[in-house]
Parts: structure tokens; C-alpha cells; sequence
């Protein structure tokens, strides 16, 4: 299926390939993949058509304020278009 997709479209993620994640340690790999299901907008399209997505949190700590996230690229294939609602 062709799925056109551009910068700043929202997309769902329906799967996380498992190449991806194989690496990561175990808490990590539970965070990448309780994205599935997920809303992102499309940050950037590289030049081997990845689509970079991320997600995050931004926490205070002591006088500072932190952020924690991850950002990655995937396949066209592992996501479909957002519905409005």
C-alpha cells in the first residue's frame, strides 16, 4: 500500500520493527514499543524515506527543568494516517 506521507503530518504508529528495538535494553525497548498505537507528527523524511517521529516528557529537577525522550526513524509501512476526531 502507498502511503504519501509529508513533514508535519500526523500519523498512527500501528507497528515498531523489531530491528529497531532488538538492541536496546529491556525498559527501553517497553518504552518504544507502548508508542504503538500512538499519534505522532512527522518531523523529518530522510533521505531513505524514514519518517522521524518522538515522543517525550519534560519533568523539573531541583532549579532545572529536564527532558526525557527518544526520537526515531521508521518505515512507512509502520504507520497509517491519524483520523481527525
Amino acid at each position: 500500500m502507498n502511503r504519501d506521507v509529508s513533514v508535519g503530518d500526523s500519523v498512527k504508529l500501528i507497528e515498531m520493527p523489531e530491528w529497531l528495538v532488538h538492541d536496546l535494553p529491556a525498559a527501553e525497548q517497553a518504552e518504544m514499543r507502548a508508542c504503538i498505537g500512538q499519534v505522532f507528527v512527522v518531523r523529518e523524511i530522510d533521505r531513505h524515506g524514514y519518517l522521524w517521529v518522538g515522543f517525550g516528557t519534560t519533568f523539573d529537577h531541583a532549579d532545572a527543568t529536564r527532558y526525557s525522550g527518544h526520537s526515531f526513524g521508521i518505515p512507512r509501512d509502520c504507520v497509517q494516517p491519524a483520523q481527525e476526531e
